[in-house]
């Protein structure tokens, strides 16, 4: 590889977090995106003098769409997570960080919600500032968004400084309520977050919590601390020492499609803080945590008839219409094809059975014929 093609994977990188996180409207899937992330992370392990300020291993998010909201910057980075496409990947990290400890710590297992990342920060009880994730640094400031929002308690039971970090994400069934203005449940997120002023939609959020900061008595067992200072929705969260967590994980997946708010994965994390923070970080994500993701979740369906439309330009593009199928909340019945030759090559027909789903949890794709 060549310096300019790593130039060029950057360049790429950075415009489809553009798409995703400001535009809401991603063009790749995550899995795309994640491979793309792994050939920057190969070249600059090899070429360590070629890595970028803006390398999306030294970057983390964006802020929401610049809206001249107030920055806030976070007293410690709100940094990404590492992430894994497997069970076995998963499980060669638990090794790793059994190897180092010399014995098995306990884990946490959370949902890895679909939404828009935000620290809540805690006075003597009372709510004081809620912030985007931004760029792991400063984020912009939505107190007023999140005080609207029912599932965030506006005072807690504790003194001094408490930091409660998690997801605000848009309840599938809230979704629609908003389904002309949004298309998936992410997209409503950010958009309601994204504008300037406190729009009623703010009640049809909720944030879900994954993280918390603050004294020694939050060290341990965040899951039962998070109850017990009144985050209870959604709140979830499971221990074990590491002998379960791939028959743990395939069960989370198996839930999936049952549970109120949109999830696209799971962190496993070190329980202990003072062992989680002990393994440290990179400029990226710390060590002591990792995000497996969900496959697209799928589904297989009838073809009703095929639709062609035609574009300004002459363009003819195929779409599938097909017997009405519920995935990830959302009710879809027709799909792209891309182009006549992508359907002739799918082999997709009037009456055929397919299987299909959204495209990173976003677009309807219809990804193959069934054969019986």
């Amino acid at each position: 590889m060549e310096k300019y093609n790593y130039i060029q994977m950057v360049n790429e990188a950075k415009q489809r977090s553009f798409e995703y996180y400001v535009l809401s409207k991603p063009t790749i899937s995550d899995a795309e995106f994640d491979a793309l992330v792994a050939r920057i992370e190969d070249a600059e392990r090899e070429h360590p003098d070629w890595t970028l300020p803006d390398s999306p291993t030294q970057c983390v998010g964006s802020d929401l769409s610049g809206n001249g909201r107030r920055l806030v910057r976070h007293r410690t980075a709100m940094l990404s997570c590492q992430k894994a496409q497997t069970t076995e990947a998963v499980e060669k990290w638990i090794a790793g960080v059994k190897k180092k400890l010399g014995q098995a710590p306990l884990f946490m297992l959370s949902w890895k919600a679909d939404g828009i990342g935000c620290s809540l920060v805690y006075l003597d009880g009372h709510l004081v500032s809620a912030a985007t994730r931004g760029d792991g640094m400063n984020g912009s400031d939505l107190l007023a968004h999140v005080k609207a929002m029912p599932s965030v308690p506006h005072e807690i039971p504790a003194v001094g400084r408490i930091e409660v970090r998690g997801e605000i994400v848009c309840p599938k069934a809230n979704l629609q309520i908003m389904v002309e203005r949004y298309a998936d449940c992410r997209s409503a997120a950010s958009g309601i977050c994204g504008k300037n002023y406190v729009h009623s939609d703010c009640r049809l959020l909720e944030f879900t919590p994954w993280d918390l900061i603050g004294s020694e008595s939050y060290q341990d067992y965040m899951g039962q601390n998070l109850r017990c200072l009144g985050f209870d929705k959604n709140c979830y969260h499971e221990t074990d020492d590491g002998s379960h967590v791939a028959a743990m994980l395939e069960n989370m997946g198996a839930m999936r499609d049952k549970l109120p708010i949109p999830v696209d994965g799971v962190v496993i994390r070190i329980n202990s803080n003072r062992i989680f923070e002990s393994f440290g970080f990179t400029d990226h994500h710390p060590k002591g945590s990792i995000a497996y993701k969900f496959p697209p979740a799928k589904t297989q369906t009838t073809v009703r008839h095929i639709e062609i439309s035609v574009g300004a330009t002459g363009r003819r593009t195929p779409v599938a219409w097909f017997e009405p199928v519920i995935i990830g909340g959302r009710t879809i019945e027709k799909a792209s094809l891309g182009s006549e030759d992508t359907m002739l090559k799918l082999g997709v027909y009037e009456g055929c059975r397919v299987e299909v789903g959204l495209s990173n949890d976003v677009t309807p794709k219809v990804y193959r014929v069934v054969k019986s």
